[in-house]
Formats: C-alpha cells, sequence, structure tokens
C-alpha cells in the first residue's frame, strides 16, 4: 500500500522526548505570558537590593519567552491552515 492510498495519518506523532510545553497549546502560551509578566513585575515592584540574584529575573523572562513562542507559533500555524 502506498502512502497516497493510505492517506493523511490523523494519530499525532509520538512525544517520547518532547518539552514540558510541548502539549499546551494557545491556551497554555497565553497563561504562561500573563505568569510571567506578573512574576517580573512583582519582582520589579517588590524593591530588591542591589545584591539580589539576577536567576529570579531570569527564570520569570524564560517563562515569558516561552509562552510567546508556544502562543506565536500556535497561533501563525491556525492562520496558515
Amino acid at each position: 500500500m502506498s502512502d497516497c492510498e493510505r492517506g493523511q495519518d490523523t494519530e499525532p506523532a509520538p512525544a517520547g522526548d518532547a518539552p514540558w510545553w510541548a502539549g499546551l497549546g494557545p491556551t497554555g502560551g497565553v497563561v504562561l505570558i500573563v505568569s510571567g509578566i506578573g512574576l517580573l513585575l512583582w519582582l520589579i515592584l517588590r524593591g530588591g537590593t542591589a545584591d539580589d540574584d539576577w536567576s529570579h529575573y531570569y527564570g520569570a523572562g524564560k517563562i515569558l519567552a516561552i509562552g510567546c513562542v508556544i502562543a506565536g507559533t500556535t497561533f501563525l500555524a491556525r492562520r496558515r491552515g
């Protein structure tokens, strides 16, 4: 049986090594964006000292960036389809 006769696969590809955010979708992306913005605002507005640990800002920025990528790619994929 050739690929043309078989038709299009309806099952998603197996995701054994997929990252934790792989199946979140646009709603999960928006939630991560809001969470990242909230964390960054909380870190900025709480008034830390000069010797603050910058890894907190890095973690919040990473959550925001992952949310932007997830939401952006899912919205673009839906727009193309």
